[in-house]
């Protein structure tokens, strides 16, 4: 709660997760917060890519029609594959 406070941030987006640097043994309840943590983190990160990328085609429709992003979709698939 305080850190929601001082940062000004929803309480159910403040995800406490404990430092293992120093422990020697590990805690199945600590492990599964660490994890539910993780895994909230993880949901976030996809939605902020999704939102970004509904973003950026729909810049594109407006800027040079759907081709436009179909063509770039597929030369990002191609490069991305090529790396692989």
């Amino acid at each position: 709660m305080e850190t929601s406070r001082l940062f000004g941030i929803p309480s159910n987006q403040v995800l406490p997760v404990m430092n293992y640097e120093k422990e020697l043994a590990l805690d199945t309840g600590v492990d599964t917060l660490a994890l539910l943590a993780l895994r909230q983190m993880l949901y976030l990160a996809e939605d902020h890519l999704d939102n970004a990328q509904m973003r950026e085609a729909a810049s594109a429709i407006r800027i040079g029609g759907a081709d436009n992003v179909q063509g770039r979709r597929a030369r990002e698939v191609e490069t991305a594959s090529e790396s692989i």
